[in-house]
């Protein structure tokens, strides 16, 4: 089975502890070895020695004393770490012994004839005891070497010390080895479920998928956390509230004080769709609290721009006055046949026939010559329908015979165009009204080429307000009553920075000429 990343580096960790608290446990015991045998070398150079300057034990190797091995054995039993002491003369016989049968016998050793010659030594080597650690050191009376103290301990003595100090070291490091690692998991899975079972490099993986998907945002985003300090933003707020330097780290009332975070936090606040004006722009804002296990951990606002609201409206304004002028198109043409099929019932055939040639003629012509000129299906619609539209207002709407637009114009997109000259249209027809004109008519120019898009809209209706000719493609600046005035040139206008196009207004008491240049080739 597989584990888990988590699980892995739980694995790794442990590992690595165990391999360091193994060289930690080898370096402390071999430590531990060298001190215990330092410590039994001390206390046999010292025993040796209190035993070689004890008065008691010179005089009685000066008198042949056969009581000094009792003597000794207070020295044995007063350092139960020893194994044996020796007090040897000059020619090597023994005065002590834990073994009476050796008593006044001859040492059976060489080793002890360095100590005679005033050196003082340690050795390992076999005695009678078994493998012993020995300890050599001259008995002087005066000035002159009367014999040898020897101090021995047994090496299987000091070896069980050092098993009964490494079995405790050892289990001391097994104890912490093991709590390190249960604490290792502990806090594995405490730190896993604070991140709310997340593991670190699904955590990783969902902030660069979340952030991403905040950077290519088409809407302006801002979060703080519970402080109100800025966390998050991405690009299109920067441009949109053409801030120059990163707002994150600092308070938001102080950075970007359009938004009462302060209130949606504390007080719980949802806020959707909301009118909002920032400078000279108009937004839609939506901000409500960011949670954390149902408590409020800060909050997010998103603003979009209201011009795209409005383009995305008056888009659907168009289709559906060119689906309503189409229909208009439906019942007219429901009318006349109508008309030819009272003129069949009437057996006037010669006047049916010479009322299909006349209407069939002119619709023909007119379709044939919008087609003939228009190849975007969208635009000879949006035609189509404007030219049943202006009838109905008594315009005559005419298109030039030199106009002519292509069936593709990328960069520039067919619902721009529709957007453009429909307003133009609409504003031309608009104009009209209310007025006393005889003869009510708008020319419309189209011109295609492979650098840009021209149109131009000429009307006879009075001309337009000089106070407004300079302000009039601004959002809001309108001649008309009304509400919801003041939109469609504004949009005009976004679109013609869209495609870093071109605008001219010429207008006069009799006629007014609004010239629209979009480009397709950017500069």
């Amino acid at each position: 089975m597989r584990l888990k990343r988590s699980d892995r580096i739980v694995v790794v960790v442990g590992l690595l502890m165990l391999v360091a608290y193994t060289l930690l446990a080898v370096f402390v015991v071999l430590n531990e070895y060298q001190h215990i045998d330092e410590t039994f070398d001390s206390n046999l150079v010292n025993t040796t020695k209190i035993v070689a300057s004890d008065r008691v034990v010179i005089d009685g190797l000066i008198d042949g004393d056969v009581r000094l091995n009792a003597y000794i054995d207070t020295y044995l039993s007063n350092v139960p770490e020893l194994s044996l002491i020796e007090v040897v003369d000059a020619d090597g016989l023994r005065y002590s012994h834990v073994d009476q049968s050796l008593l006044f016998q001859t040492y059976d050793n060489d080793d002890y004839l360095d100590a005679l010659s005033g050196d003082e030594y340690l050795i390992t080597s076999e005695s009678a005891l078994g493998r012993t650690r020995k300890s050599f050191v001259p008995i002087y009376d005066g000035s002159d070497i009367i014999g040898v103290a020897i101090a021995e301990v047994q090496i299987r003595d000091i070896n069980a010390v050092k098993r009964d100090t490494t079995l405790v070291l050892v289990s001391g490091f097994i104890v912490g080895l093991a709590l390190s690692i249960l604490g290792l998991i502990w806090l594995s899975r405490k730190f896993m479920s604070e991140l709310f079972g997340f593991r670190p490099d699904e955590i990783a993986h969902l902030y660069a998928e979340n952030r991403s998907v905040i950077e290519q945002l088409n809407e302006a985003l801002i979060s703080v956390d519970a402080e109100g300090v800025v966390t998050t933003v991405n690009p299109m707020l920067m441009k949109m509230f053409e801030m120059t330097q990163s707002p994150i780290g600092q308070p938001a009332d102080v950075v970007f004080p359009h938004v009462d975070f302060k209130r949606i936090i504390e007080h719980d606040t949802h806020i959707d769709n909301k009118y909002k004006k920032i400078g000279q722009q108009k937004f839609l804002m939506n901000a409500y609290p960011l949670y954390l296990d149902n408590e409020i951990i800060g909050a997010t606002a998103v603003f979009r721009s209201h011009l795209e609201v409005d383009a995305l409206v008056d888009q659907i304004n168009g289709y559906r006055q060119i689906a309503e002028a189409l229909r208009a198109q439906k019942h007219e043409f429901q009318n006349k046949l109508h008309v030819v099929l009272g003129l069949i019932k009437m057996k006037d055939y010669e006047k049916a026939e010479n009322y299909i040639m006349e209407h069939v003629y002119s619709t023909n012509l007119a379709s044939d010559y919008y087609t003939s000129r228009l190849k975007d299906d969208r635009i000879l619609a949006l035609f189509v329908g404007k030219d049943i539209q202006s009838k109905e207002f008594g315009v005559t709407l005419l298109l030039t015979s030199d106009s002519f637009i292509g069936r593709s114009h990328t960069p520039i997109h067919s619902d721009d165009i529709v957007l453009v000259l429909g307003n133009l249209i609409d504003n031309s027809l608009e104009a009209y009204q209310g007025k006393d004109i005889e003869d009510k008519r708008i020319v419309v120019d189209i011109f295609e080429d492979d650098e840009l898009i021209k149109f131009t809209v000429i009307d006879q209706a009075g001309g337009i307000d000089p106070a407004v000719v300079d302000r009039m493609f601004q959002k809001g600046v309108s001649t008309k009553d009304g509400n919801s005035r003041g939109t469609g040139l504004s949009l005009v206008q976004e679109i013609v920075t869209l495609y870093n196009g071109d605008k001219t207004v010429q207008s006069s008491k009799q006629e007014t000429k609004i010239e629209i240049q979009l480009m397709k080739v950017m500069s």
